[in-house]
């Protein structure tokens, strides 16, 4: 084999099971997704690959469709984010700033813009822009260019640019943007850094990988197990077949009588002549499939969770060792808001402001504030705490019974909440 073999495209086919996309997708989960193979020793017609299939970024786009979760947390960050828009301050501007700052907006359509590229950098910790220049070096056209269609070589002064990177087809080098440099289109970059990546950020949640393909594997799972299986709880045996109509419907009514909620535990009595002619009842021993659906299904859940780092108690999760009460979830989305919504919208904001400063536009760009709650951390006292612990040791079926038997005041002090001013027994029935 020779040393390139291994980066050799495979045929083109039509995947059993697989959705198709605009871009082709392969079959993934082959190996372990999380360590995508990148090494710059190594180059396929000047550029490095990403991944041993140079795919990766298209798998990434794929396991955003695949995994409920993995998509819908992507785009529950970016709606945080940026979900009252963006700002141009224009206070300063003369009339001509003012034109080709409008120029500028309607050109990129940057309402648009700022979610897609929002997405990207979520997803691929990436973001580029293709720049088209002018006689006079001003940028006269830009343009946002998919993380997934980007490659680079390993000297870093040539971008590679293939709308299908599995046919490899018009492959497009592309320079850096530089101020100094020249070239009529120029490839503007903005890429987060990641430990131990030279070439190719990886996003935050790639540690998560495997357990994200895991999710769209378990819906399939899930289908698959319903359309192949047969679900009888037990199974009727007569030694001799019905010699009649009579008979037929006499079996046919019996039967009857046995189904449905409103004869769930009546009691079964059958006659004959004979001993010999007794029906015989076996039950059916049922399948642990959907006890191992659920099992993978939270240990799934809570992994994918992490990795975003996000709490499961915004995405409706419910975990060991929280209530899930109001409170709990406004003290996380507080948490998630200082790590993780505010440096997205700082890096998304960089990204415009440096855009705007390379088309020379003086404009200042902002994301509104946005806050799905607006409440700051609350902080319960020790005994709280305390009984909140013990709720959560306990069944739940126990730790019900418990929280029937407490007065309305003490049901808001565990949420945090303040006394109720008319006494707690006028509301006893």
């Amino acid at each position: 084999m020779g040393i390139f073999d291994r980066f050799k495209q495979p045929k083109t086919e039509v995947l059993e099971g697989y959705q198709s996309f605009s871009t082709p997708f392969g079959k993934i989960g082959g190996g372990n997704l999380t360590l995508p193979y990148v090494n710059g020793r190594y180059q396929v017609a000047g550029y490095v690959p990403f991944g041993s299939d140079n795919l990766f970024p298209e798998t990434l786009n794929q396991l955003y469709y695949m995994a409920p979760l993995h998509g819908a947390i992507v785009d529950f960050k970016v709606n945080a984010a940026i979900g009252a828009g963006y700002e141009l301050k224009t206070d300063k501007l003369t009339p001509d700033e003012k034109l080709a700052l409008y120029t500028f907006e309607k050109k990129m359509k940057l309402s648009k813009s700022v979610k897609g590229v929002t997405k990207q950098l979520v997803m691929h910790h990436r973001v580029y822009f293709k720049l088209y220049f002018d006689e006079k070096g001003k940028v006269k056209t830009i343009e946002n260019v998919s993380p997934e269609k980007v490659r680079i070589n390993n000297k870093k002064n040539c971008y590679y640019l293939c709308e299908d990177w599995s046919s490899r087809i018009d492959v497009e080098p592309v320079t850096p943007y530089h101020p100094l440099n020249t070239d009529k289109c120029q490839l503007w970059a903005y890429e987060l850094p990641s430990i131990g990546q030279d070439y190719y950020p990886l996003p935050q949640y790639s540690s998560a990988l495997n357990f994200a393909f895991l999710s769209g594997e378990l819906s399939y799972f899930a289908k698959s197990n319903i359309q192949n299986s047969i679900f009888p709880s037990f199974a009727m045996m007569f030694p001799k077949r019905p010699q009649s109509e009579e008979e037929k419907k006499m079996l046919r009514d019996s039967i009857d009588r046995m189904k449905g909620a409103a004869n769930a535990g009546k009691g079964v009595a059958f006659f004959s002549n004979s001993p010999e002619q007794m029906p015989k009842i076996e039950a059916i021993p049922t399948n642990s499939n959907d006890k191992l659906f659920h099992e993978a299904s939270a240990l799934n859940t809570e992994q994918i969770c992490f990795s975003h780092t996000i709490d499961p108690i915004l995405m409706g999760v419910r975990t060991t060792g929280s209530l899930g009460g109001g409170a709990d979830i406004k003290q996380a989305y507080v948490i998630f808001e200082k790590n993780v919504v505010i440096p997205l919208r700082e890096q998304v904001t960089e990204i415009f402001q440096e855009l705007l400063n390379v088309c020379r536009l003086t404009a200042e760009f902002n994301i509104r504030n946005f806050q799905i709650i607006n409440e700051t951390i609350v902080e319960r006292d020790e005994k709280v705490l305390k009984v909140v612990d013990s709720l959560n040791s306990l069944e739940a079926s126990v730790a019900q019974k418990v929280l029937e038997q407490m007065t309305p005041n003490e049901l808001r002090a565990l949420a945090s909440l303040p006394p109720l001013e008319i006494p707690a027994q006028w509301f006893t029935l």
